[in-house]
């Protein structure tokens, strides 16, 4: 569960909401006057705008959300809040003033109901979040960094690690091909096995991942379910490659190379 929102800490950035972008007398944006202007906010709009001004603010803080609103001025974000509301920023700063200087104590009561608003909207949130997957140890049993051809010449990166359980496995790690890498189609390959009859074993094999040779890191995170209970280990290549006669050589380096498998709590 989410830790509840402070209310110390909100009320300090309810005032510093306020006092930067509110109370300033000066606008930054004409309106038209009317006699609207001089009459103050009732109180339950009041908080309803303080509540979504406030949600506007925390959604602003969230990177991938402020470089998409980013050619507007902070300012024009929270006046698209009060023209929705149909209010204008010169009453708004009147009801704050008001409210400021002559009954404080009634402010403070609108904070609160803020802060009530806030509360259930992030208990409904977290009540409707997808439980988050509990991530086990690294089941890896190998070395996380390998760099070919001090390895080998050609070699494949062959990995072949024991698991119990059904459940949901990732593999990750970061890898580069270097552009004087003599391989064919060089790629990652990787599957669940258990032994049968046959020679190379029952698989199922997962989503694969072809490597560019371009010198660069990557990164790389491959995963599968597996529902089948007679599977005993998780096989593969890392630096799999399409066969090619003669002598040649592999370029490559992989780091930091994780395997876990997640489970739902």
């Amino acid at each position: 569960m989410k830790k509840q929102v402070s209310k110390n800490s909100f009320k300090g950035s309810i005032y510093q909401l306020l006092l930067v972008i509110l109370i300033p007398l000066s606008l930054l944006y004409s309106c038209k006057r009317n006699d609207n202007n001089n009459k103050l906010i009732p109180v339950k709009n009041l908080v309803d705008v303080l509540t979504e001004l406030s949600v506007a603010d925390g959604l602003l803080a969230f990177p991938p959300v402020r470089v998409k609103f980013s050619t507007k001025d902070s300012i024009a974000n929270y006046m698209d809040v009060l023209q929705r509301y149909g209010y204008t920023k010169e009453r708004m700063d009147k009801t704050i003033r008001y409210y400021f200087e002559k009954k404080p104590k009634k402010l403070e009561n609108i904070y609160d109901q803020v802060l009530t608003r806030l509360s259930e909207k992030q208990a409904l949130l977290v009540k409707e979040a997808p439980p988050a997957p509990k991530v086990l140890s690294n089941l890896w049993t190998g070395q996380i960094n390998i760099s070919v051809p001090e390895t080998g010449m050609k070699d494949p990166v062959w990995f072949n690690i024991p698991v119990k359980d059904t459940g949901n496995y990732i593999l990750e790690f970061t890898a580069a091909v270097y552009s004087d890498d003599q391989s064919n189609n060089p790629k990652v390959t990787v599957f669940f096995w258990h032994a049968d009859t046959s020679k190379t074993g029952f698989r199922i094999n997962w989503p694969g991942a072809d490597l560019p040779k371009d010198g660069q890191l990557h990164n790389y995170s491959l995963s599968k379910r597996n529902t089948d209970t007679t599977i005993t280990h998780i096989s593969g290549w890392l630096l799999d490659s399409d066969p090619k006669e003669g002598r040649w050589e592999k370029h490559a380096k992989i780091e930091n190379i994780t395997l876990r498998k997640t489970e739902m709590q």
